[in-house]
């Protein structure tokens, strides 16, 4: 038997039809887009609508009857559930490209450790929605600081190469100052090296020989990016000059205040960062020099023993030690190491690594 055609409304088929085109997560171009949203409408509801049905409803095949009350009350409680969802995901997003607007921070101290914790919240909010994050990256990098409060205290291993380094293209684009560069091109070099590309992985060490000036005064953190990636790009591009970026390290290194104080001088923030360089460039004689310094020329102070710095600090330590034969003293190292400690920004970077270490003394 024929059948029977029913009397939904026109037009409220085309207020449903185009509120999911409109406001959807799920982009409808072409007919195939139909199996995603299918999908999509089944993990959301749990309710099941065929691919050639929804070819069907947004006119990619033809049809002479009107979607079936079923479809059609699917497609509501779809709607009800995933615009809600977009509405409450566009209101978050208002709030924090609010809340880096510089109204609000006309006196507020960088240091000011209840403000980083506020941000840190917003960072651990932020890494795991893409969606969420493309929202705010801009607003975000257009702001002072959203650049000093985000970006330059959430570099995340573990999503920049899948949709962060969006953001840090964003924050070279309005960051003017010469250490901000320095640091953005050092985002975008980690992103490259992650990925093995090798053209961009030049054309940004290329980038961070340029920027650099030893006549101007930078941070011990990105001082240390710096000399990572001379070491990673003179290991691949320049390797004769090697020792003379080695040599370089451990003369910066003694010009390194032992005392430092706020904006977390207080770690050997510069040691920390071109050990990892070291570890990359099989440098384990400098990695274990360099890391011994740094844990024993420098106050440990609790920040930095609960944000997990100093259990991935002795991991460099163990692998150098490792590495140079000394595997017994660096077992003992090892079972110090507190890996629910590490940062959450390079947590699963530095647990792969930790691997590593334990793979290297079996």
């Amino acid at each position: 038997m024929s059948r029977k055609k029913n009397t939904v409304s026109v037009n409220e088929i085309l207020n449903i039809k185009n509120t999911i085109l409109e406001n959807g997560t799920i982009p409808i171009v072409n007919a195939v887009d139909c199996s995603t949203l299918a999908k999509h409408i089944f993990s959301i509801t749990g309710k099941y609508i065929s691919d050639s049905t929804l070819k069907r409803f947004f006119a990619f095949n033809s049809s002479s009857f009107a979607p079936a009350y079923q479809t059609v009350n699917i497609l509501k409680e779809y709607i009800s559930i995933e615009i809600n969802k977009t509405d409450s995901l566009q209101a978050t997003a208002d709030l924090i490209s609010d809340f880096f607007n510089p109204i609000h921070y006309e006196k507020i101290d960088r240091t000011d450790t209840k403000l980083q914790a506020t941000c840190r919240s917003i960072a651990i909010h932020v890494r795991k929605n893409q969606t969420l994050f493309e929202k705010v990256m801009e607003p975000i990098a257009k702001s002072k600081f959203g650049r000093i409060f985000y970006y330059e205290l959430f570099l995340d291993y573990e999503y920049l190469s899948a949709y962060q380094y969006k953001g840090y293209e964003k924050f070279l684009e309005h960051e003017k100052s010469y250490e901000g560069k320095l640091f953005g091109n050092a985002a975008l070099f980690l992103k490259y090296f992650f990925e093995q590309n090798m053209d961009q992985i030049k054309i940004h060490w290329q980038k961070n020989a340029m920027l650099y000036n030893p006549q101007k005064k930078i941070h011990p953190f990105v001082h240390g990016r710096h000399f990572k990636i001379e070491l990673i790009g003179s290991m691949y591009f320049n390797p004769s000059n090697m020792n003379n970026i080695l040599d370089k390290i451990f003369k910066i290194e003694k010009l390194i205040p032992r005392n430092g104080k706020g904006l977390f001088r207080e770690f050997p923030g510069f040691h920390f960062m071109v050990c990892d360089g070291l570890w990359h460039t099989k440098n384990y004689k400098q990695l274990y020099a360099l890391s011994k310094i740094a844990i024993e020329q420098f106050e440990r102070t609790e920040e930095f023993i609960w944000k997990g710095y100093y259990d991935q600090l002795y991991i460099y330590h163990a692998l150098g030690l490792s590495m140079l034969g000394e595997k017994s003293e660096a077992k003992k190292i090892a079972t110090t190491i507190k890996p629910k400690r590490f940062y959450f920004t390079t947590k699963a970077y530095y647990e792969k690594l930790f691997i590593t270490l334990k793979e290297t003394l079996t």
